[in-house]
């Protein structure tokens, strides 16, 4: 078997409120219940049974500070907490259907890192949580989004 097939993070991108995230090291997004049921009956046969509640989904992306030459923004005018933005985030750019599509999200953080001792170039994090519907890519009803 080869790696014919699968897919790296080389053409991953970012989009917040129609503009490009630049300098994006990496983005990850976790899909979960918000609440679940499990309760026992007499009818479990002693087993516990579970039904899922609401859909919740948390998203973070990291990048690199970029001093906002011609056509970039900074990352702190972009995240900041409080903030409710419009989020995709593509899996690949060179096949732009596939994304995680968040017509409302909340930042609830952000953080830059400056290392003084290694010189490293500036790096920023920043976490989202879903507010309502979300879609994961290829769902039916997304909005059609382009890079």
């Amino acid at each position: 078997m080869t790696s014919e097939n699968t897919r790296t993070g080389r053409h991953g991108k970012m989009k917040v409120d129609n503009t490009q995230v630049a300098r994006l090291t990496q983005w990850d997004v976790s899909p979960t219940l918000a609440t679940k049921s499990e309760w026992g009956d007499s009818d479990g046969g002693g087993y516990t049974n579970r039904a899922a509640g609401r859909r919740d989904n948390t998203f973070s992306c990291e990048g690199k500070y970029d001093s906002g030459t011609a056509g970039v923004t900074n990352a702190y005018d972009i995240f900041q907490p409080e903030d409710i933005a419009q989020a995709t985030l593509f899996m690949n750019a060179v096949a732009p259907f596939l994304y995680w599509d968040f017509p409302r999200a909340l930042c609830d953080d952000f953080g830059l890192t400056v290392n003084v001792d290694s010189e490293e170039v500036i790096g920023w994090t920043a976490g989202f949580g879903a507010d309502g519907i979300f879609y994961r890519p290829g769902q039916d009803g997304a909005p059609a989004r382009t890079l």
